[in-house]
């Protein structure tokens, strides 16, 4: 198959041809795999913020209630799932806290600090102090970093915590961080000491749990319903809105994504034709010495082909090395427009495999419309030109 020989003896006498080829088709799966992985890291942000960071399972007070009386029955109900990795009863209230001059509206929490922590993963977000101490210290308090700096506390500084006629005066025994809204507004509390405050006895306003498949919630939150009275809620139903807006966001993204390939591949197609637009007189030549128009139309596919595997490979790794860049400057956003506190880009094997896909098909494509405009000159007339 002496096309194949003509096709490599022409990339090797071209190099500097042969590289431009190559750098055009290489930023365009960097280009490509790059913004996939943005976009990719964006949903998965959302995801983990919506999903990961909150319960999977909301069990609250039936319709004429507040509070929820038979807690440890509804715990020991939810433990008898099947794939159930943690249960806390919590209770939840709007408060005020006071240190010095300083007040601040909060939202307090109280909860057992094991269960809380096998739910929430609280420990992950602890900067100061022990969590486990809420256990053994019925009056204190972990309090948000943000929260903290406002009021100006420190750990084992005295605050008073009050709601109606009812306050505590609680200790700091921790701080912790999440990244969220969260540390400017929460508290956490013991549950007993919750449960004082609210003044309405051994109660709590939730009880939550996590799952290992998260998609199996909505079963057995269909089958809490059947079981008893108590409204129970999976985390879709908790975050209907956000789930919405992520299946339309995915229309859009598919746009995106269809806009980058045409642009990438336009630019591609570009480079194939200038270069074969070039390389008139010896295509005129290569005709004269007996080649057939079907010869020098593989000719130029041919190197086409050969050209793409390394520019992908080339894209690949430069798309890469320009993600690592990005996440090493930690570029923060602000989460009330954006929804997620970070630009995130995520680097999934199947954006490599499309991108790569795709400058192989891009480029065969692109120089099908050059090559078969070569093969169809008249040999006297390029060699003249």
């Amino acid at each position: 198959m002496y096309e194949l020989t003509v096709a490599s003896n022409h990339i090797l006498r071209n190099p500097k041809m042969a590289s431009f080829t190559v750098a055009a088709v290489s930023l365009a799966v960097a280009v490509i795999v790059v913004f996939m992985g943005l976009l990719g890291g964006f949903e998965q942000e959302i995801i983990t913020s919506t999903v990961e960071n909150n319960p999977h399972i909301y069990v609250q007070p039936k319709e004429d209630e507040t509070y929820i009386y038979l807690y440890r029955t509804v715990s020991s109900f939810l433990w008898e799932y099947p794939g159930v990795e943690a249960v806390s009863a919590r209770l939840s209230g709007k408060a005020g806290a006071k240190y010095k001059d300083k007040v601040r509206g909060v939202e307090f929490l109280g909860i057992d600090p094991a269960d809380e922590n096998r739910l929430m993963k609280v420990e992950e977000d602890i900067v100061a102090g022990d969590f486990q101490d809420l256990r053994s210290r019925k009056l204190s308090a972990f309090v948000g970093t943000k929260l903290a700096e406002e009021l100006k506390l420190d750990l084992e500084d005295d605050f008073i915590l009050a709601r109606g006629n009812q306050s505590a005066k609680l200790r700091v025994a921790g701080l912790f961080e999440t990244g969220s809204a969260r540390d400017r507004s929460q508290i956490y509390i013991p549950l007993s000491t919750a449960q004082d405050l609210v003044g309405k006895g051994d109660v709590v306003s939730e009880v939550d749990a996590r799952i290992e498949d998260i998609y199996q919630a909505p079963y057995i939150v269909s089958d809490l319903r059947s079981s008893f009275r108590y409204e129970s809620k999976s985390w879709q139903d908790m975050n209907e809105d956000i789930l919405k807006l992520i299946e339309t966001q995915k229309w859009f993204i598919n746009i995106f994504y269809f806009l980058i390939f045409i642009i990438a591949g336009f630019g591609i197609a570009n480079t194939m034709i200038m270069i074969i637009s070039r390389r008139t007189k010896e295509i005129g030549i290569l005709m004269a010495m007996g080649a057939t128009r079907r010869s020098i139309l593989k000719i130029f596919l041919l190197e086409s082909l050969i050209l793409a595997p390394p520019a992908a490979l080339l894209g690949s790794i430069l798309a890469y090395l320009a993600a690592n860049l990005i996440m090493s400057y930690d570029i923060e956003l602000p989460s009330e427009i954006y929804m997620v506190s970070k630009m995130t880009v995520v680097m999934r094997p199947e954006f490599f495999i499309y991108a790569m896909l795709f400058a192989l098909l891009v480029n065969f494509v692109a120089g099908m419309y050059p090559a078969w405009k070569a093969s169809k000159m008249d040999p006297v007339e390029a060699i003249g030109e």
